[in-house]
């Protein structure tokens, strides 16, 4: 076991829309965490939800609790389904589990420090009043700016009455962030829109990170069995949902296919709404290929086969840096992003990419076109990638330092200033 540092401690994460050790991920934010946390010797509690989110299915049909180690468990509390990711019956889910949270906790054994996801702001609220009343220090972990973004979704007319129905949710924030102890995000982006509200002094950016030596010993395994390949690929992995602009990459493909460059080819992973639109582009466009949801490993495969990954929102979406930034630049791949956010800067800053406007097909169609004649910028990229995700997104360096920062909150809460 590694040096305990400042001894051990007890840690809560808490987070109902994280992967857990149930969910056969192993990269993802809080799981990274609670490994780094327990190579230096702590103890986690892991608190999710029976309901997983991104899929719209139940782990548990009722409250369970999974032995991982000695050293690390996981509750998994029972949460009502819902539909809709923006809607009253999730509003209502995360705030009949905030509650059922609190009922349960007598259930654990006390920490000496709590991590917690945000959002919901409802979790976070509760989370916080209790851990005021019992003396714990509680950090919150930033991941989108709710409630604000909930008015990029709202048409314009009903902007007035959104904005006052959402005041309570804004003083549960600002109530929140006064009780805090410390505020990571996974941008410093979030970072000064937190400020908006309350200014927590002891505050810190954590990117979303990859297991960058894992990814690199997969793609040397994988590469040698993979045919060798003559076109120039695209690929989207994630979801086909609203707030994704898949018309603009479909739109870019048709401009292509029109053109006189028939190697270029767009490989789609995944699924959602917006998934028959694709098919029907496929079925016009002879360089459109839909690929539907894929495992980890076929996903990697694709990974190391194209030469430029898309991360494509619609315009106004409020994400800042996403967890898919550091998938994509781990493989080497030049990003070709449409976030008007701190993602852009460090993109462009870097020299890992390009940035578009959302929804401009003809400027997406032309940076690929650029990119697919120019082999010496595209290795140029590809080296600045590996590079920066050395330095900035490897998980082992991201929370390793996001377990200091733990540590040294909990040693500091409570003394004067």
């Amino acid at each position: 076991m590694e040096d305990k540092g400042l001894g051990t401690l007890h840690i809560w994460l808490v987070s109902i829309f994280e992967q857990t050790p149930v969910d056969g991920a192993s990269s993802t934010r809080f799981l990274c965490l609670a490994e780094e946390l327990l190579k230096k010797g702590h103890k986690v509690t892991f608190i999710a939800s029976t309901f997983k989110h991104n899929t719209k299915t139940e782990r548990f049909t009722e409250t369970t609790k999974k032995v991982i180690s000695d050293d690390y468990e996981v509750h998994y509390i029972k949460s009502q389904p819902y539909e809709g990711n923006i809607s009253a019956a999730r509003l209502r889910s995360h705030w009949r589990y905030a509650k059922d949270l609190i009922s349960y906790l007598p259930n654990l054994s006390p920490p000496d420090v709590v991590h917690v996801a945000f959002p919901p702001i409802s979790i976070g609220y509760m989370l916080s009043k209790w851990c005021n009343i019992k003396g714990i220090p509680m950090v919150l972990d930033i991941i989108d700016p709710w409630p604000d973004l909930f008015l990029k979704v709202i048409p314009h007319r009903f902007r007035p009455l959104s904005k006052l129905l959402i005041s309570p949710l804004k003083s549960r924030l600002r109530n929140t962030l006064k009780r805090s102890s410390g505020v990571t995000a996974i941008s410093n982006e979030y970072i000064t829109w937190s400020s908006k509200y309350w200014g927590v002094s002891n505050k810190e950016c954590f990117y979303p990170a990859v297991d960058f030596s894992e990814v690199r010993n997969k793609i040397d395994l994988l590469k040698s069995s993979l045919p060798k390949k003559e076109d120039f690929r695209i690929i989207y992995a994630g979801s086909f949902a609203s707030s994704y602009d898949i018309e603009c990459i479909l739109n870019a493909a048709e401009i292509i296919d029109n053109s006189d460059n028939p190697n270029i080819r767009f490989r789609l992973a995944g699924s959602g709404p917006k998934e028959k639109m694709i098919i029907e582009f496929a079925e016009k466009c002879g360089n459109i290929d839909y690929l539907g949801r894929l495992s980890k490993e076929d996903l990697l495969k694709e990974y190391i086969q194209a030469d430029a990954g898309l991360i494509q929102h619609v315009k106004g979406a409020t994400q800042s840096v996403t967890y898919k930034l550091f998938d994509l630049l781990s493989c080497g791949l030049s990003v070709i992003n449409s976030l008007d956010s701190e993602m852009k800067d460090i993109i462009l800053e870097n020299n890992v990419g390009f940035y578009h406007e959302s929804g401009n097909a003809h400027e997406l169609a032309r940076i690929i076109l650029v990119l697919s004649s120019d082999p010496i910028l595209r290795e140029e990229q590809r080296q600045n990638a590996l590079d920066l995700t050395a330095r900035e997104g490897d998980s082992a360096n991201v929370y390793g330092r996001l377990a200091h920062f733990l540590e040294k909150t909990q040693e500091s809460f409570g003394v004067a200033d």
